[in-house]
């Protein structure tokens, strides 16, 4: 009787961490969704050939980010996600706020500011994206745009890449 019942705590316990690892994987894939889906509209903004301009452009972007789900989403990750993760994703967010009001005030694919701000943004979303995978218990190949920004290159400039 009682190897029946530690089994069946081990079974319950591997059922409720595969479940746990399940809600996490949903929700990282929901918010790396919505990160990129931030960045695509702000680019679909900006290349519009009726590109708004002042307030009108500020009101878009800022639109594209909270549309995007991004913050409803960071909620999602407080409850599932660690801390690293966590910061990770703060991280991320704000290269896409910096991002969103680079492109307020230079509303240029071109311009000198969005290529820093992209790279910046690129860099922490796979910091980001390694830790999830490794979160998750992901083997395999790296993520291949991790090794262009490994997190121990934190401290250099977006231009040093």
């Amino acid at each position: 009787m009682g190897a029946a019942l530690t089994a069946e705590r081990l079974r319950w316990r591997r059922d409720k961490e595969r479940e746990a690892a399940q809600t996490r994987r949903a929700v990282y894939s929901e918010f790396l969704m919505a990160l990129s889906r931030g960045h695509t509209d702000m680019r679909s903004i900006v290349l519009r050939p009726d590109r708004p301009s002042g307030e009108a452009l500020f009101g878009e972007l800022h639109q594209a980010l909270d549309g995007a789900g991004i913050w409803r989403l960071r909620q999602s990750l407080s409850l599932t996600a660690s801390a690293e993760i966590i910061q990770l994703a703060e991280a991320a967010c704000d290269a896409l706020a910096v991002m969103r009001d680079g492109l307020i005030e230079e509303p240029h694919l071109r311009g000198a500011s969005y290529p820093i701000c992209r790279a910046e943004l690129w860099r922490e979303n796979a910091h980001l994206r390694e830790a999830m995978r490794r979160d998750l218990g992901m083997d395999g190949p790296a993520d291949p745009e991790v090794g262009q920004y490994r997190l121990s290159d934190r401290s250099r400039s977006p231009r040093d890449d």
